[in-house]
């Protein structure tokens, strides 16, 4: 029996990890076929993308508003050819304004659906999680604490580890550096985000960061990985010479450096797994910002921390700087206690210990797929 897939992801992070799956589905059933949502990585797994989501990519109300017309028209056009298809099984990545939709059009079908990635800021909200019950057919939770939420509601849910485990590899040293054509020194990794927004905030104030930290000492060097081809040409104009700007690579700048000063996003999990110590921040833009307090104040956004790392451990192991905080003033004097002989620098290696411990042990990838499969095939 030849059986669909679908894999569906509406921003980059989530594309990256539907793709991942896509070699061992292969394996685990020959014959399928596979349709998708996503960008650029599910494409180069042969998926046929009935809806690329890589323009969707945004952060904040405001950028939001300005693409939703467009993206609610994709939405709508992809959701007409997907019921033709009738998969057997679709997998959902994260994006619960996009999915939970999804999810109900997909259950008035009678299609099943596996959430992987589910939403975590969910999960003290008794009314969606009951929502997601009622609407998904299998969750695969990536955090232990939601795997453990989940559970208690009653929800079918599976947890295998954080994929990150079987993605992040470090090599040697010494290969790292010729790779990169760099010599031996001490490097600082700077990531300032995939979106236009964050590029737009975060880069001037982590290159000012680098100024202080060169000033405060010579012999650090800097190294700044481009999230993609179009990131590396809008950050070619910004980057002064001293930075070293290459196109991907985050990974192996990380596996080199002492300290990486970041946009919060995924990459914290990788700096995590590659023992660089990090300080993180996010900046939005002033309407963004206000909408955001005014929906914690209000109670309707519930948010106790926003760096994944600490969302781990649901406590505080590195600073979440928001706003106003995020000046290169505030993250030179964080970044200086966490270099080597920082005051900081060895309790934050021990807390990420405790963060790769608590993200569990590989093989992850294969066991996701091997339940997916066993979805579609009933």
């Amino acid at each position: 029996m030849k059986r669909t897939y679908a894999l569906l992801a509406a921003e980059p992070s989530g594309d990256l990890q539907a793709a991942a799956l896509v070699p061992y589905l292969r394996e685990l059933d020959p014959e399928a076929e596979f349709i998708g949502m996503g960008g650029k990585h599910l494409e180069s797994q042969g998926v046929e993308l009935l809806c690329d989501t890589s323009w969707w990519a945004s952060i904040g109300a405001t950028e939001v508003l300005t693409r939703l017309p467009r993206i609610i028209l994709s939405y709508y056009l992809f959701r007409y050819k997907y019921a033709r298809r009738n998969p057997d099984v679709t997998v959902m990545i994260d994006s619960p304004a996009v999915f939970m939709r999804l999810a109900k059009f997909a259950r008035s079908r009678k299609l099943k659906t596996v959430y992987y990635f589910p939403p975590s800021a969910w999960s003290d909200n008794p009314n969606r999680m009951k929502q997601i019950a009622e609407r998904v057919t299998g969750v695969v939770a990536t955090f232990r604490r939601s795997w453990e939420t989940y559970q208690a509601s009653g929800i079918p849910v599976q947890y295998f580890g954080h994929p990150m485990v079987d993605v992040v590899k470090r090599k040697p040293r010494a290969q790292v550096l010729a790779e990169l054509g760099l010599k031996e020194g001490r490097y600082v990794t700077l990531l300032p985000g995939s979106r236009q927004q964050e590029i737009r905030l975060m880069t001037p104030i982590l290159l000012e960061t680098a100024q202080k930290l060169k000033s405060w000492d010579p012999n650090l060097c800097f190294l700044l990985p481009a999230a993609s081809s179009r990131v590396y040409e809008k950050l070619q104009g910004l980057v002064p010479p001293e930075v070293f700007l290459y196109s991907g690579k985050a990974q192996e700048m990380l596996s080199i450096s002492e300290l990486a000063v970041m946009t919060s996003g995924s990459v914290s999990l990788e700096a995590a797994f590659l023992d660089c110590p990090m300080v993180l921040g996010y900046r939005f833009n002033k309407f963004d910002i206000a909408l955001g307090r005014f929906l914690v104040r209000t109670g309707i956004l519930k948010l106790k921390h926003f760096a994944l790392p600490n969302l781990v451990l649901d406590e505080t192991i590195l600073p979440e700087l928001l706003q106003e905080e995020v000046t290169a003033e505030r993250l030179f004097e964080e970044a200086k206690q966490l270099l080597p002989g920082g005051a900081k620098r060895e309790k934050m290696l021990a807390d990420l210990a405790r963060v790769r411990e608590a993200l569990g042990r590989g093989p992850v990838l294969p066991r996701v797929a091997e339940y997916v499969y066993q979805v579609a095939a009933g």
